[in-house]
């Protein structure tokens, strides 16, 4: 809710992209940290265990479970950040003066993509994990799972922000 009371109130169709492109690079930033550090810390009689990202997706590879790790690893991480590339290589070129249909391919890639990117599924896996292991062991939230949210908050606002049909207006 707060989110699109956010999208409505700065952005409009029809306004440049350089909200987005703020956003989108907000994003990425926010990708860095939420992939390579710790999502958690898991402290069970005396030791303690610290799970990344992609930690969590080799644990499913180590038990067999592999192809759960490829899906998750693809709607969860793999296909926003290939969202976010995407769209930079769609509005970084226009801005620059290049034709719409120079970028056609990189659109028709977007639009096939956009219903796989559900990394908010893999963020509603983590709380769950979190509130099934809170009663069987001290469990500290570190700042990998802060970033990956707040990569959340910043990739929903770019695909919601960026207007496809803005694209085709600018020629």
């Amino acid at each position: 809710m707060l989110v699109h009371v956010v999208i409505v109130f700065f952005y409009r169709p029809g306004q440049s992209f350089d909200l987005v492109l703020v956003m989108a690079i907000t994003a990425l930033l926010f990708f860095i940290p939420a992939t390579f550090l710790p999502i958690m810390t898991l402290e069970i009689l005396g030791q303690f265990h610290s799970v990344t990202l992609f930690e969590a997706v080799w644990f499913f590879v180590n038990d067999g479970y592999i192809i759960i790790a490829l899906i998750a690893a693809a709607s969860g991480v793999v296909i926003p950040l290939v969202l976010l590339g995407l769209i930079l290589m769609m509005i970084i070129p226009l801005k620059t003066g290049a034709s719409p249909k120079s970028i056609r391919h990189f659109f028709r890639a977007y639009e096939h993509l956009t219903g796989w990117a559900m990394a908010e599924v893999y963020l509603i896996s983590i709380f769950v994990a979190i509130i099934k292991l809170g009663g069987m062991a001290e469990l500290t939230l570190d700042f990998g799972l802060y970033a990956f949210f707040f990569f959340l908050v910043t990739f929903y606002i770019t695909i919601t922000w960026f207007n496809p049909d803005d694209l085709w207006n600018k020629s």
